[in-house]
């Protein structure tokens, strides 16, 4: 699923009143009836966001995709073989388990 505050057009800091309004502006711009699969992306979106409740569990529990060929072309510069080597591989693991990594005070 895309980002749910970026599909609403909406910040992560908007409020619940906020977030209804730009549901609504964006239903009516996609009816069920004639846009059916926009408008079941724009309703998982909203309630996967639509109170201050639902956007705390959001933000604490989504994890973003790693996208392996990018992060291969960054580290490597041409595109993948069908079988990375052992050494890269963990090269490119540590690379992104660093991103997802809690500050060490964070952890106890």
């Amino acid at each position: 699923m895309a980002d749910p505050f970026d599909l609403l057009g909406v910040e992560p800091s908007a409020d619940d009143e906020t977030i209804k309004k730009a549901y609504l502006t964006k239903v009516r711009a996609f009816p069920p009836d004639h846009a059916p699969d926009e408008f079941q992306a724009i309703r998982a979106a909203y309630e996967a966001i639509k109170t201050e409740k639902a956007r705390l569990a959001y933000e604490l529990f989504h994890v973003p995709s790693v996208d392996i060929a990018s992060l291969w072309r960054e580290l490597v510069g041409d595109p993948p073989p069908r079988r990375p080597d052992s050494k890269l591989f963990e090269q490119m693991l540590a690379e992104t388990l660093k991103q997802y990594r809690l500050p060490a005070d964070r952890l106890r």
